[in-house]
C-alpha cells in the first residue's frame, strides 16, 4: 500500500471532517502520512483514542463552532488548539493540539 503525503491544511481539515461526520475512518490515510507525527505512544494508539473520542462525543443542543486557539501550557506553548464547541457548554467538547514545523505536523490530545 502506497502511503500518500498530505499537506498540513488537508490534515487539519480531515480532523474536522471526521468529527463533523462522526467518521473517524476518514482520518486513517491522513494519520498514516509520513509528515504526521504524534506525541502519543504511536499512530495506532492515537487513532484509537481519536476514534473513541469522536464516537462517544455528543453535541448537546447542536454544534456551535470550531476555533483555532493558542494556549500557553509550558510544554505545549508552540502548539495550537483545534477546539470544537457545542451550544450548551462553555468549554470545548473536543480538543486536538497541533504544531506545524517544516512541512511536518505534530498531533496531541488536550492534556486534561
Amino acid at each position: 500500500m502506497k502511503i500518500q503525503e498530505y499537506g498540513n491544511k488537508e490534515i487539519k481539515n480531515a480532523i474536522i471532517k471526521s468529527f463533523l461526520e462522526k467518521d473517524p475512518k476518514y482520518f486513517i490515510p491522513f494519520i498514516l502520512s509520513k509528515n504526521v507525527f504524534v506525541d502519543y505512544w504511536n499512530k495506532t494508539k492515537f487513532y484509537e483514542a481519536f476514534k473513541y473520542e469522536i464516537l462517544k462525543l455528543e453535541m448537546k443542543d447542536g454544534f456551535r463552532e470550531i476555533k483555532l486557539e493558542k494556549q500557553y501550557w509550558d510544554y505545549y506553548d508552540d502548539y495550537t488548539q483545534l477546539n470544537i464547541y457545542d451550544n450548551y457548554h462553555l468549554a470545548p467538547r473536543f480538543t486536538i493540539l497541533f504544531k506545524d514545523e517544516n512541512e511536518k505536523i505534530y498531533l496531541e490530545f488536550d492534556p486534561f
